[in-house]
């Protein structure tokens, strides 16, 4: 990650998850860094104010995971 600030999101099952859920909250690219695990699951981070999504929504999407 460069010198933005992140915050993560949480985990998603495959790239397409990921990308879907980057267009549903209309994200750039740019704006997202995604890792392959060891398991082949995605753990994403979103650059901090690219998304509408407030701290305590990031929040809940974390607690409740995603598929």
């Amino acid at each position: 990650m460069n010198g933005f600030e992140f915050d993560e999101v949480g985990e998603f099952g495959s790239d397409v998850d990921v990308d879907n859920w980057a267009r549903e909250h209309n994200l750039d690219p740019r704006d997202v860094d995604v890792r392959t695990q060891t398991n082949g699951r995605k753990r994403v981070w979103v650059r901090r104010g690219a998304t509408r999504m407030s701290d305590i929504e990031l929040r809940n999407s974390r607690d409740r995971g995603f598929t």
